[in-house]
């Protein structure tokens, strides 16, 4: 019975980030701000992490990266153990260190946005020398982040609701 509960959450879950994912890709969905369009399925992996383990996480970290690999052009796989290493730590934290709270679902999805864009930034801009790479970060990359973490809030209390409605019973 434990399993059916877990199984459901998970999938939950899981409609949630490709959900998530069509709407920050389909063009005209979300009006852009500054020039550049939100990644939303960012502050949803960390919260919904925050909600359960370490290896769920990381699997859907896995799973989140997977599919911003696809619409990246990058190598695939790259998003995928980046943001596999921010779920499996932000399930870690929340799960043995830090209080799951709206303040802290708040700091870590601030921090896992900086720390996912500003690691995009370095390998896409800083290690390649290219010319007004300051520039990018401030007209593109910092807008993106502020846009991508304003979602912060509202996913934090969808995915608190999702974990509390769908508990295991025992």
């Amino acid at each position: 019975m434990q399993l059916k509960y877990k199984l459901l959450r998970l999938l939950a879950y899981g409609i949630e980030i490709v959900l998530l994912y069509v709407a920050q890709n389909t063009p005209g969905l979300l009006p852009p701000l500054l020039g550049v369009r939100p990644v939303l399925v960012l502050c949803a992996l960390i919260t919904l992490a925050m909600m359960e383990d370490e290896k769920t996480g990381l699997g859907f970290g896995i799973f989140t990266g997977l599919l911003l690999d696809l619409s990246a052009g990058n190598a695939i796989g790259l998003y995928a153990a980046v943001l596999g290493i921010i779920g499996f730590f932000c399930g870690l934290l929340a799960a043995n260190l830090i209080k799951t709270n709206l303040l802290t679902a708040l700091a870590l999805c601030a921090a896992g946005v900086f720390v996912f864009l500003g690691l995009q930034f370095v390998f896409t801009f800083l290690l390649h020398n290219y010319d007004y790479a300051s520039q990018t970060f401030v007209n593109f990359y910092l807008p993106l982040m502020l846009y991508s973490f304003i979602p912060a809030p509202v996913l934090y209390f969808i995915n608190r609701a999702v974990a509390a409605l769908i508990r295991e019973r025992t």
